[in-house]
This record gives C-alpha cells, sequence and structure tokens, in this order.
C-alpha cells in the first residue's frame, strides 16, 4: 500500500511546483494593445496536477500563476490568477485520478479560458474577450502538449526507477 505524504513534504512539494510556474510564467510575451499575455506556465499547472494531485495542482496554479503576474507587473490580475489558475489545477487534479490525462486537461483549460474570457470581458471590455479566448486557447494547447511529453517521459523513468 502506498504510504501517504507527509504534511510538510506536501507544502514543500507545492512550494517548489508554485516556484516552477511562477518561473514558466515570466517566459511571456504580451498581446499587443491590452494588458494581457501569453505564457508558458500552463504545461507546468497540468504536470504538477496529474503527478500529485489536486491541491499541489490547485497550490502550483494558483499562488505560482498569480506570483508570475504581480513579477511580471500586472498586479490586477493576480487575485484572479489565484483563483481561476488554482481551480484549473484542482480540476485537472482531481479528473486525473479518474480520467485520461488529456481529458482532464481539457476540463482544466475550460476553466480557465472561460474565466479569463469573462474576466477580460469585465476589466477592459466586450472587444478584448475573443482576444484572451485565444490567446488562452493557445496558450492551454501548448501546455497540454508539453505537460503529456512530460508526463510520457516522467512515467517512463518513474517505471524504470521503481523495477
Amino acid at each position: 500500500m502506498k504510504e501517504p505524504v507527509k504534511l510538510s513534504n506536501q507544502v514543500a512539494l507545492g512550494a517548489l511546483c508554485a516556484a516552477a510556474v511562477t518561473a514558466l510564467t515570466m517566459v511571456s510575451v504580451p498581446v499587443p494593445g491590452y494588458r494581457l499575455y501569453f505564457n508558458l506556465g500552463e504545461g507546468t499547472i497540468y504536470l504538477a496536477a496529474l503527478l500529485f494531485g489536486p491541491r499541489i495542482g490547485m497550490a502550483a496554479g494558483g499562488l505560482g500563476a498569480a506570483l508570475g503576474d504581480l513579477i511580471l507587473g500586472y498586479p490586477m490580475w493576480a487575485p484572479l490568477s489565484l483563483v481561476i489558475k488554482g481551480l484549473e489545477g484542482a480540476v485537472v487534479g482531481h479528473l486525473g485520478r479518474r480520467l485520461k490525462p488529456p481529458v482532464a486537461i481539457a476540463a482544466g483549460a475550460a476553466v480557465m479560458i472561460a474565466g479569463y474570457t469573462a474576466s477580460a470581458w469585465v476589466l477592459y471590455g466586450p472587444a478584448a474577450a475573443p482576444v484572451e479566448a485565444v490567446t488562452d486557447l493557445v496558450q492551454s494547447s501548448v501546455g497540454a502538449l508539453g505537460a503529456l511529453v512530460a508526463l510520457g517521459v516522467l512515467g517512463r523513468v518513474l517505471k524504470d526507477r521503481a523495477d
């Protein structure tokens, strides 16, 4: 039987995953005309959630993305990212225990895209919503591809070490 991970180890793991999300969120490209940006943190949220479950996924997504927003100069998005990306990580982590990873990722991406598109609509008006939706669709697709490739590689490495 698998031994549960100690709370102190979960906190440390969550902090490391959040730091990884922050670092890859900072690999970003601003979207001209709006205070929006494309980043590479998405795949790290998916990977953390699939490997370590909904709690770590929520911590990594919410805290990592919010900190990235603050560092990159988008403070108005930080509280939104805390909630939206936290929910995204929790959904992927929860569904990843029951469903195939691509399905779990698609559900998490839908949460993220809906949350940010609605937020852009409120903050900048209806013209910003389609720009946000397209940016998020590309971002989540790139993140999904990266996470699934990394998950395959890590799965093989971890399996080899267990044998």
